[in-house]
């Protein structure tokens, strides 16, 4: 139960991360200070926490995944597609929501004590045994449906961006 909670908070990690990267790339998140120290640690967070519940090999290609934006790309686009929509209809220039920006620091900090909890909770790898429990130990299976998912997720993100930004 731990691991999906921890997985729950990485997926609305990265998602809010999207959201205030928008917003520091064009110069106008405040304390951007304090941004990019809560993501760096945030990276270790979440690298730390896919080896823990996948195992060595399969947490780092997560965590590689993960911090080239693959997975967000993937699977976790739609998310802020709404927020995307609102930008693209009003020509006002959007700001950072206060409450957004703000949980941002909570997460991490709570996803790094769950991180601390899970070592006395579960098992080493315990979340990849079960995945492959549920697939009766096909890899080959597995991977494919992986590369299969993140394919599709990427096309239908470019036809949805191609025609919502006519």
């Amino acid at each position: 139960m731990t691991n999906l909670i921890i997985l729950f908070l990485i997926i609305a990690g990265l998602t809010i991360h999207r959201y205030l990267t928008s917003f520091w790339e064009q110069r106008s998140l405040p304390y951007s200070m304090g941004f990019l120290t809560f993501a760096n640690l945030f990276i270790v967070i979440y690298l730390i926490n896919y080896i823990w519940m996948f195992g060595w090999l399969v947490g780092i290609v997560l965590s590689a995944l993960t911090f080239f934006q693959i997975i967000y790309s993937s699977y976790l686009w739609p998310l802020l597609l709404p927020w995307l929509i609102k930008i693209h209809k009003e020509p006002i220039i959007p700001r950072v929501n206060p409450i957004v920006y703000g949980t941002w620091s909570f997460i991490t900090i709570g996803l790094g004590l769950l991180t601390i909890l899970n070592f006395f909770i579960s098992d080493y790898s315990s979340l990849l045994n079960s995945i492959l429990e549920l697939f009766n130990k096909n890899i080959v299976l597995l991977v494919f449906l992986i590369i299969g998912s993140m394919t599709v997720g990427n096309i239908v993100r470019f036809y949805v961006m191609k025609n919502l930004l006519k």
